[in-house]
């Protein structure tokens, strides 16, 4: 995507032409990009998360919540998809400006996404919910950005 997109700039201002499908593809490049790392950033805690009442809990009041967080999280990631899949459907006949494509493999990303997020949850959520610990990898600290 960001080759894409310096390529076309260089080509703009050095050649004086520009692709304008180039724009097109690095957005729906970007999308895809979201959905697709949603799942992992939520695996290892990457997304933004407030802390303060888990850890002024008691523990097993602070497990009660995180269970019941997992389980919003999941309704949520759910209905995502159930919503995303519909999008899907109602832009499968639509198409792009620039490309011609269907509309529906853009909106795709969505409910395959949502699913994503949804198993890496279902991986994690056991340790989360009876430590608040989220899963490592080694030499990425998401709190640390």
């Amino acid at each position: 995507m960001a080759a894409l997109v310096i390529a076309n700039v260089m080509c703009r201002y050095l050649v004086g032409i520009s692709f304008p499908w180039v724009e097109e593809v690095s957005r729906y490049m970007m999308v895809w990009a979201a959905f697709l790392g949603a799942g992992p950033a939520l695996r290892v805690g990457g997304h933004i998360a407030i802390e303060t009442l888990p850890n002024a809990l008691p523990e097993r009041a602070a497990r009660v919540l995180r269970a019941a967080l997992v389980l919003v999280m999941a309704a949520t990631l759910l209905t995502t998809v159930w919503i995303g899949a519909e999008y899907t459907q109602f832009g499968w006949e639509q198409e792009t400006p620039v490309l011609g494509w269907s509309a529906g493999t853009v909106y795709l990303a969505i409910p395959i996404g949502a699913a994503l997020a949804l198993v890496h949850l279902a991986f994690v959520a056991r340790q989360w919910i009876r430590s608040g610990e989220w899963e490592r990898v080694e030499g990425f600290d998401p709190q640390a950005l």
